[in-house]
């Protein structure tokens, strides 16, 4: 906590010291020119009899004779000045309430003495009073521009006198402002939303944006390509379309980004870290699309501010709740129902947003035969509050649950987890030029997973052994966080903040019994592990002309777990540098670092992972990436990208075979062994959007690699997830305002695997076994020459929907019909070992699918 007061301070002197030093600039001091014609000299001397200003200067350095005449109405003390010695080669300084002019080699620049002040404000929908992020703030005249933050929030300096801003934002009326700026004016701006709205993809950058900034955004009126799974949208899916992001096979959890393993992903859900993001085992996010405002997610740089994952950041912020009406939509499709309403508690001071959402599939899976049932639910509640024209308090609360069985052979999973996450956020205008968000959070993960092998003898039939092996891990998350942005001038702008954390885990409580156990205290107390963590980051953002914008930052973090201590320092650096108006290439470098571990048991199912903290003996993992990248902006709406990425992970962690890591052992340590990891590739994507039609296609090519000093002989070898391919392409058309079609065809290079390349009998004297080949005799020996030496065979899958838009009553409705997995694509393609007591071991081939050809429907009204 004393790292957190110490920022707030050090970044509060600074906001007042530069607060004074805007008040005391002499150029704004009122003063009307006695005459419109006169000499330099009389107009200076006219300035140190009326103004109270002190103008300081050598006859010899500036023309005094020279008759000037003034134009238009100059009413301060600069713009008197700036007229009277234009062109004239001098410097300027300011100190003790005078101005000196000194003589220089190069004339004063054309806005030498012209005050500049802030315009700044809150964006907001002009429907809901919803607050828009990255939004976009343009002055034509200057040819400068800003974005709102995730709050709304923008700042921009702008000369005294008259200007024009232009504020826009996808899906809104772009709104064009006169100003006459005299002094720091708050301007809170509304936009309408269009009529002619049209469906947009995750974006890269916003339009008339002066720099891409290397983040992929989406705001909760967008249907991206691929985000709709059997009738339900789903934002975070639809980045699965994005080169450099993978889905797992939809048999266990998790989203994979540019080689690292799901562990190496944030995602913060309004602040607050979620561990497990998602249902039905990575087929859908916990994210209810009608409850999002938006989601920014980092993969090719990383600001300072965030930490403690190596592959992405995932940053979602949903609705404050409507201000003006009550609104609502509700859901029902094939897998789920949903309902959201949000609306005034006291118009324009307080607004609630409820969302909810809830699993019906089962009735349909019995249909169909499946060996899969499942059950889920989302609670999301929010409760926005505005405290005057500075402040606005927000209470966020989530809770949501899986609960998951899968019957495979004489294999049977079942498995339990939710979230549970909170947070109270605190945003506060400081004033025209700085803005402060501070926020306490928790975050809570349970995961209960049990295992049952039954193991069956060929010939007779009977059930030799049948046991359960249930696994229980938890863990508890406190933060407290504070975040100044501070815009000291266009071209310059600070991020200041720190973080506090405390964090508690129980990572392999186990029971070994007949059946499953899905209540947490019926497992063996084992004494949780915990660990605190302090961060401190800072960042500075420069836009040193129309071409050139710098981010360089640094991400310091000190972690406490008994006693084992680490200190890292991450610096950050980003560059864009614009080659025309339609070309960019960007630079990128980062350093993170990662105190948390996610081990998985091969042993044990599905969903069987559990977190520890690093240790003296497991240590943090880090990783350095350099990324390179190049965007081109065509005529008629084409876009296209590219990015050449390179990454280094030190300190990864691979389950050690043959150890058992869910004993309750104290030993735990030595059942993880690190290693080191590459990650390198080109990913490749073209849009293009005509006024009925829009297309996209992305392309992945890659490589990922582990080493482990007592894996595969200590060489190198491609990890699990490692895809050499991968291909999205989708397409929408609209034939009428009424109707859509969308196409997602997606390709992926298959999984590696390892299985034994040579067989060959075992002779056991002690055992008395003369002849391995004897049908009674079964005993062979299997030996491995290399890691994840195959590959299974590619994936691929078709899906097409089609949507109708029209109205029951007044009220907008939305028909979406479709199929998921056309030609019915196996999910995942799994190669093992497979015999009984009398028969050979044979390799066999497993060709799994959550979802076989499926059609659906889904009904939305919003009321």
């Amino acid at each position: 906590m004393k790292y957190v007061q110490w920022i707030m301070l050090l970044s509060l002197c600074f906001f007042v010291h530069a607060s004074r030093a805007q008040k005391a600039n002499l150029f704004a001091v009122t003063y009307r020119p006695f005459t419109d014609k006169a000499t330099a000299q009389s107009f200076i001397a006219d300035i140190n009899r009326n103004s109270g200003v002190v103008v300081e200067y050598a006859s010899s350095s500036i023309d005094t004779a020279r008759v000037i005449t003034l134009t238009g109405e100059p009413a301060t003390v600069g713009a008197v000045l700036q007229q009277v010695l234009r062109g004239e080669k001098l410097s300027i300084v300011q100190k003790n309430n005078k101005i000196i002019l000194v003589p220089a080699p190069s004339p004063l620049p054309d806005d030498a003495f012209i005050s500049f002040y802030s315009v700044y404000g809150i964006i907001k929908e002009a429907v809901s009073q919803e607050p828009l992020a990255e939004a976009t703030v343009w002055s034509p005249h200057q040819q400068k521009g800003t974005y709102s933050n995730s709050f709304g929030y923008f700042t921009l300096l702008l000369p005294e006198g008259k200007n024009i801003l232009q504020v826009s934002y996808a899906g809104y009326t772009t709104e064009k402002l006169s100003l006459d700026i005299s002094d720091n004016t708050r301007l809170d701006i509304l936009l309408e939303p269009r009529n002619d709205f049209e469906t947009v993809t995750i974006t890269s950058a916003s339009a008339g944006r002066e720099y891409t900034e290397g983040v992929d955004k989406v705001d909760g009126t967008q249907t991206p390509y691929g985000g709709i799974i059997l009738g339900e949208e789903d934002v975070l899916r639809s980045l699965y379309v994005q080169p450099g992001i993978k889905n797992i096979a939809e048999i266990t959890n998790g989203v994979l980004v540019r080689g690292g393993s799901p562990d190496q992903n944030i995602f913060l859900l309004d602040g607050s870290p979620v561990f497990n993001p998602t249902h039905l085992l990575g087929t859908l996010s916990i994210v209810n699309k009608t409850s999002l405002k938006s989601m920014n997610l980092y993969k090719s740089n990383f600001p300072a501010r965030y930490g403690g994952g190596l592959s992405s950041v995932i940053d979602v912020f949903t609705k404050d709740g409507n201000m003006k009406e009550w609104k609502g939509e509700v859901n029902a499709g094939l897998l789920a129902a949903s309902f959201t309403v949000e609306g005034p508690v006291k118009k324009d001071k307080a607004a609630i947003m409820l969302s909810v959402r809830n699993s019906w599939v089962n009735p349909f899976l019995r249909m169909m035969h499946s060996n899969f049932g499942i059950n889920f639910y989302d609670l999301h509640f929010k409760y926005t509050q505005l405290i005057g024209q500075k402040d606005k308090l927000m209470l966020n609360v989530y809770a949501g649950h899986d609960h998951l069985t899968l019957q495979q052979d004489n294999n049977n999973n079942k498995q339990q987890w939710g979230n549970k996450a909170a947070s109270i956020t605190w945003n506060r205008v400081l004033g025209s030029k700085a803005f402060v968000n501070t926020s306490v959070s928790v975050s809570d993960y349970d995961n209960i997973a049990g295992f049952r092998y039954a193991l069956y003898d060929s010939a007779t039939g009977n059930n030799v052994q049948n046991k359960v092996y249930n696994t229980f891990s938890s863990i508890e998350q406190y933060n407290v966080s504070t975040q100044l942005e501070f815009t000291a001038s266009n071209a310059v702008k600070f991020n200041i903040g720190g973080k506090a954390s405390y964090t508690k885990i129980k990572p392999f409580d186990t029971n070994v019994s007949a059946d499953f156990i899905d209540n947490p205290d019926q497992f063996s107390s084992v004494p949780p592990l915990s660990f605190r963590k302090f961060v401190l980051f800072y960042e500075n953002e420069f836009r040193l002309n129309r071409r050139l914008y710098l981010r360089p930052g640094v991400h310091a973090s000190y972690f406490q777990y008994n006693s084992f201590h680490a200190a890292a320092l991450q610096p950050r650096f980003y560059a864009v540098y614009k080659l025309s108006a339609s070309r960019q290439i960007s630079l990128a470098y980062s350093r993170m670092v990662q105190n948390l571990h996610q081990v998985t048991n091969p042993y044990l199912g599905i969903n069987s992972d559990v977190w520890v903290p690093s240790t003296a003996i497991l240590h943090p993992e880090e990783s350095d990436m350099i990324n390179l990248g190049y965007n081109y902006y065509g005529p008629k709406k084409f876009t296209f990208s590219a990015e050449v990425y390179y990454k280094e992970m030190h300190h990864v962690t691979n389950y050690d075979e043959g150890k058992n890591l869910f004993l309750n052992d104290a030993s735990w340590e030595q059942n993880v062994v690190l290693g080191k990891g590459w990650c390198y590739g080109v990913e490749m994507k073209a849009e293009k959007k005509a006024n009925k039609w829009q297309a996209f296609i992305g392309y992945t090519l890659s490589w990922n690699w582990r080493r482990f000093s007592d894996v595969n002989d200590g060489n190198k070898f491609p990890f699990k997830y490692d895809r050499r391919h991968e291909l999205d392409a989708s397409a929408t058309w609209k034939p009428s305002r009424r109707w859509d079609v969308s196409f997602l065809w997606t390709f992926a290079t298959g999984d590696v695997f390892t299985l034994p390349d040579q067989i060959y009998p075992d002779f056991d004297n002690a055992q008395q076994i003369a002849d391995p080949l004897a049908p009674r005799e079964y005993r062979l020996i299997y030996h491995s020459s290399a890691t994840n030496q195959y590959r299974t065979l590619p994936y691929h899958r078709l899906d097409i929907s089609a949507g109708y838009h029209h109205k029951v009553g007044k009220w907008p409705s939305l028909l979406t019909m479709g199929v998921y997995n056309l030609y019915g694509s196996p999910n995942q393609y799994v190669y093992d070992l497979e015999g009984t007591l009398g028969k050979r071991s044979l390799v066999v081939g497993t060709r799994y699918q959550f979802f076989n050809t499926t059609p659906y429907l889904s009904y939305t009204v919003t009321f």
